[in-house]
């Protein structure tokens, strides 16, 4: 006969209650815990696609007296009906005019710099906040896929204006608008010539970069949605837009391709122009800045960048009987 002791069982069958007891708590935490993580790694594609759409910064527009040069406020639609809001300096109702196309979420006032030594130059020049951005209609920016609808707005809007003799346009773009006046000179045969500083060939690496959030020495994959409801987003195939699948359409009118020597942009490569420039037709041409990093050679090299833009302008306008 076994003579069992109440109080000895108790005592070994306490630490196994505790630890089971431990463990649900931990569980009840735990749970939970990697059910927001899992909701946030899912829902992280679609945060990104929103916030790389919409647009919040600098909506509104700046004051005529800040441009520098006498300007007129503008407005007109893209071709797509978009109300688009801008700036309209007349150096001469008989001389050709200049649009300027900023970039990555940028307005008119980034422009600013490009429009003064034009006017000066003798164009006149419209620069203008595009789909999303300053004053203009729309949340958010279309990434470059819907934007030569703009570029297109405005050329309509110039050929309407009874006051304005020239029919034959200019176009310069900068980062996101370099491709953008590309792809839309390609297009516009109003365009008589085109200078694209910075520009980029496709949305590859944009497209390629929403797979994953990378931060060294790790990579997350994440779910593969994020270019179809960027897609769904700006009304547009984001993979379509391709400047580089286009520039060969501009001749036999002119391009003029800007790049920085330094730009290490992930989106415009020095190896990105190369490409561009190659096929290109002509008439065309060319300047590697030596420094000055994206969108830079203005401003590390001021005086020869005016030169060479002016005269370009200059050059293609006279052969064109502008």
């Amino acid at each position: 006969m076994i003579n069992e002791n109440p109080a000895s069982v108790t005592s070994s069958t306490a630490p196994t209650k505790s630890f089971f007891s431990a463990l649900s708590r931990y569980r009840r935490i735990l749970l939970p815990l990697v059910a927001l993580v899992l909701l946030i790694w899912v829902l992280l594609p679609a945060v990104r696609a929103v916030t790389l759409v919409m647009n919040r910064t600098g909506r509104s527009a700046p004051a005529t007296s800040l441009a520098g040069i006498p300007v007129q406020e503008v407005q007109f639609h893209a071709t797509d009906g978009v109300l688009l809001y801008g700036w309209l300096a007349v150096a001469s109702v008989h001389a050709p005019t200049i649009i300027l196309v900023h970039g990555f979420k940028g307005s008119r006032f980034e422009m600013l710099p490009y429009a003064r030594f034009l006017y000066k130059g003798g164009y006149n020049v419209l620069l203008y906040d595009s789909r999303g951005s300053g004053a203009s209609a729309g949340w958010g920016i279309a990434l470059g896929a819907r934007e030569p609808d703009d570029v297109s707005g405005a050329v309509h809007y110039l050929n309407g204006r009874t006051d304005l003799t020239e029919k034959r346009y200019g176009l310069l773009g900068i980062s996101l608008g370099a491709g953008i006046a590309l792809m839309a000179a390609a297009r516009e045969p109003a365009i008589a010539a085109t200078v694209a500083d910075s520009a980029w060939v496709d949305e590859s690496a944009q497209i390629e970069h929403m797979g994953n959030i990378s931060r060294a020495p790790f990579t997350l994959p994440l779910l593969p949605y994020e270019p179809a409801l960027v897609d769904q987003l700006i009304g547009a195939h984001l993979a379509d837009s391709r400047p580089l699948a286009v520039i060969a359409q501009i001749a036999p009118r002119a391009i003029f391709l800007i790049h920085s020597a330094d730009d290490h942009n992930a989106t415009t490569p020095l190896s990105g122009e190369h490409q561009l420039y190659m096929a290109a037709k002509a008439p065309k041409q060319q300047w590697i800045a030596p420094s000055g990093g994206h969108v830079g050679a203005i401003k590390a090299h001021t005086a020869e960048y005016e030169q060479r833009v002016l005269s370009f302008f200059a050059h293609y306008f006279t052969n064109t009987g502008v």
